[in-house]
């Protein structure tokens, strides 16, 4: 019996090749969506869930409130980890890893002259192998990190810096804040790209204890705020609560500790998707996604019934027969899920290879990465095939239930209701179709707008032409020359320097405010005396001279601070406290934007040196170059990386510009506007597709009337728009239904900004003139083709 059903499925196929081809491809397209869509979110949602003891494991970070102003802190001091396991009963065991920031020099000692620019520096406590489930191919767990200056390397920094060889007894140079030269002990699998810990190298944290400049990073003997990730297992997950607490006294009880700390204890497999610390851009997408990929995939079920029921009464008689020679209506269904099933097993197939296809574009677009083993995990592969069953089952319902309901008495005699095949129902599909897509063309409008707007808005100072080099400790006392020569370059109109590059990050200072124990929160910028001329920003109130400016006990402030601090409207010469520091207040300058305009500006304190001081290069900092219009960039960078040679050979020469570094900021965003410009697309094809048989199904049922409009003299273009204006109907319709569920939606998108754009009218007028024009244009070559045929062929009894 089955296999009788695949044969009329493949006879079917064979002979109805447009509708065929409309209903697999538009199916695979779906399909291949909803996969990658569901790659992407099984692979957030499992980050770090391949360890081991990872339901018992946590991180460890901590809350400061000071003066009612709470800061989160990412990271705790060198004896957290220790101390935790040391007094708190629940503890299991600790891990502490720090993550070196900066940029690498890493050369193999056996071609010195081979150095390269790396990173994915990681310190790690001598049990990181058998805390977590990273896997070493070569090395022992228990001692590859055990002494100072021992080092893993990632399969890949192997292949790298060892090509063809075994690394482990050789040495390798890294240059961190000096150079020092690790042995290899073991070489590791690369760090999955669903985890969190990502590693090129994984140093001993016992080479820290060694180094000269390692107790900047151990110092600090109690519990607290610090530079390293701290993990904890704990001997149940159930007391969480109780080491939290434990914690917490512990830290009332140190007179050094912060007042008001609070500990919070974060799931390993949490800490990726729900933790407020580092670059969680990506997972903005979590809810919009998997919803963009349940409305693409219905338009392409839709497409599939709604043709599959079209075309009913060319089969209507081979339903009728099958009855009346003793077929039961379940019987019958069956055939049909058999046709659906094979049809989307077709679609399935060709999905998958276009979702293989497209998956690197995918990722690059999200500045991601998965892994190809990813694709074949027990995880996506059980979801890709509750995916097809779930397509299957869907995809042959409706068409399955109508066709096995047709009367055998009437489909013999030819007596078929107009609403066979279910025509209401198609109305409402096109209508439902054409609203999708309507409702993501307003959204991907209203997105694009929204990112015109940062880009184009006046943020208070000047980001063009500026490109930013930042400096290392390397230059020592030449830092000053080495600006000297960068501003005595021909395209170089100024210079300035601050300790962050623009967009970068910015220290944090309490003042106290206006009442008793009141403390305002005061971004701080640490910059030179020509720091304001270079970026252009504007005197609301100017100092009485340059060198009144310049002080460690001195500050410019902007306009926010003067509202948050209280100040009296001209506040030059007033004095802020800070802790036992004083600062007198020497010019106002407006409002800029030095953060991200997602959210408000906040009071900021220039704090000015003179360019000529050598504190910079020991403190580290980033050099800013105006340059003057119409210069040959490939040259003067060119010119600026010998100068930078000149003085710090050993490093290699990086630089932004403050444009790319502002743009930065709404990368998630940007990657949100690419993603759903191909959405869009793709729902319209997806729409244009079902219309477009849908078109042909209907005009071949009305071909004898039209060959009768026709011999009664109906012009071609009455004829056209008889065929056209029922469609254009519903396409209007479903653009009146899209608009204000897509505005409700965009409303909410952009109260996540604190400057944003106002939803401006004709955005739905154009997606809705977009969708008709599209049906028009979908409609007139079959309305067109109608239009002209001979009416003799139509008439023609059979």
């Amino acid at each position: 019996m089955i296999k009788n059903y695949i044969k009329i499925a493949f006879r079917n196929l064979s002979r109805q090749k447009m509708y065929s081809l409309i209903n697999i491809s538009g199916l695979a397209v779906g399909l291949a969506v909803c996969m990658t869509i569901l790659m992407y979110v099984s692979h957030e949602m499992t980050y770090d869930s391949f360890h081991k003891n990872g339901d018992r494991t946590y991180g460890i970070h901590a809350t400061l409130n000071i003066g009612g102003n709470q800061m989160n802190m990412a990271y705790m001091s060198y004896a957290t980890g220790p101390i935790a396991k040391q007094t708190q009963p629940g503890v299991d065991g600790y891990l502490r890893t720090m993550t070196y920031t900066k940029p690498l020099l890493v050369n193999n000692p056996a071609t010195p002259d081979r150095k390269l620019a790396d990173e994915g520096l990681l310190y790690a406590d001598a049990n990181f192998f058998d805390f977590f489930s990273f896997k070493l191919k070569t090395g022992s767990t228990a001692d590859v990190l055990t002494k100072p200056y021992s080092v893993v390397l990632s399969q890949e920094m192997a292949d790298k810096y060892f090509a063809g060889q075994d690394p482990v007894g050789k040495t390798i140079a890294i240059k961190t804040d000096s150079t020092y030269t690790y042995q290899v002990t073991g070489v590791a699998e690369n760090s999955p790209s669903n985890s969190s810990i990502k590693y090129n190298f994984i140093a001993s944290n016992a080479s820290l204890a060694a180094m000269k400049e390692g107790a900047k990073y151990t110092e600090g003997q109690g519990v607290g705020p610090g530079r390293f990730d701290v993990y904890l297992t704990l001997k149940r997950a159930a007391d969480t609560a109780k080491v939290k607490a434990g914690m917490e006294q512990l830290a009332k009880n140190d007179k050094d500790a912060f007042d008001n700390i609070k500990f919070s204890l974060s799931p390993l497999a949490d800490m990726h998707l729900k933790s407020n610390f580092g670059d969680a851009s990506n997972t903005k997408y979590l809810k919009i996604f998997p919803l963009v990929a349940v409305l693409i995939l219905l338009l392409a079920l839709v497409n599939y019934m709604s043709l599959s029921t079209a075309r009913s009464t060319l089969r209507a008689k081979e339903v009728g027969v099958r009855k009346v020679s003793g077929a039961g209506r379940k019987t019958i269904a069956m055939q049909f899920y058999v046709e659906s099933g094979i049809f989307t097993l077709l679609s399935f197939v060709l999905g998958y290879i276009l979702c293989y296809a497209f998956k690197p574009w995918f990722t690059n677009v999200l500045q991601m990465n998965i892994d190809n083993s990813f694709l074949y995990s027990p995880l996506v592969l059980l979801l890709l095939l509750a995916l097809f069953v779930i397509t299957v089952l869907i995809a042959g319902s409706y068409p399955s239930l109508v066709l096995s309901a047709f009367k055998p008495i009437a489909t013999l005699k030819g007596k078929m209701s107009k609403q066979t095949g279910g025509v209401a129902v198609r109305k409402v599909f096109t209508t439902l179709q054409f609203a999708i897509s309507v409702g993501l063309i307003i959204c991907g409008i209203i997105i694009d707008r929204q990112l015109y707007f940062f880009r184009h808005t006046d943020t208070g100072m000047d980001r063009e032409n500026i490109v930013m080099i930042p400096v290392g400790n390397s230059f020592g006392s030449n830092y000053p020359a080495f600006k000297q020569d960068i501003a005595s370059l021909g395209g170089i109109a100024n210079t300035a320097t601050s300790h962050y590059a623009m967009f970068k990050g910015y220290d944090m200072n309490f003042v106290d405010g206006k009442t008793k124990g009141e403390s305002v929160a005061l971004a701080a910028l640490s910059v030179d005396n020509h720091y304001i001329n270079t970026l252009n920003l504007k005197w609301k109130i100017s100092p009485v001279s340059e060198a009144s400016m310049i002080g460690p006990d001195k500050m410019v402030i902007n306009e926010e601070a003067i509202e948050k601090l209280h100040l009296k409207p001209n506040p030059v010469g007033s004095y802020i406290q800070a802790g036992d520091q004083m600062f007198e207040v020497t010019g106002v300058v407006k409002n800029f934007n030095f953060s991200s305009m997602q959210s408000t500006i906040e009071p900021l304190g220039l704090f000015i040196a003179p360019d000529t001081t050598t504190v910079w290069a020991k403190l580290g900092c980033s050099l800013f170059a105006k340059i003057k219009p119409n210069t040959n960039l490939p040259t003067l960078l060119g010119n600026m990386e010998g100068i930078y040679k000149k003085y710090s050979n050993g490093t290699p020469f990086s630089y932004t510009f403050m444009d790319d570094a502002f743009n930065e900021q709404y990368k998630a965003e940007d990657r949100l506007s690419s993603i759903f410009s191909i959405f869009t697309g793709i729902t319209i094809l997806l729409a244009t597709m079902g219309l477009f048989g849908l078109t042909a199904f209907t005009i071949e049922q009305r071909a004898k009337e039209i060959g009768i409009r026709k011999v009664l003299g109906a012009s071609l273009s009455a004829i056209t728009s008889l065929l056209t204006i029922d469609f254009v109907k519903l396409v209007t319709i479903s653009a009146v239904i899209a608009s204000p569920i897509a505005w409700w939606a965009m409303h909410n998108w952009l109260q996540n900004f604190a400057y944003r754009i106002a939803i401006p009218w004709w955005v739905f007028a154009a997606a809705g003139i977009v969708a008709v024009i599209t049906a028009i244009v979908t409609i007139s070559y079959h309305a067109l083709r109608a239009a002209v045929a001979n009416p003799v062929k139509s008439l023609r009894s059979e």
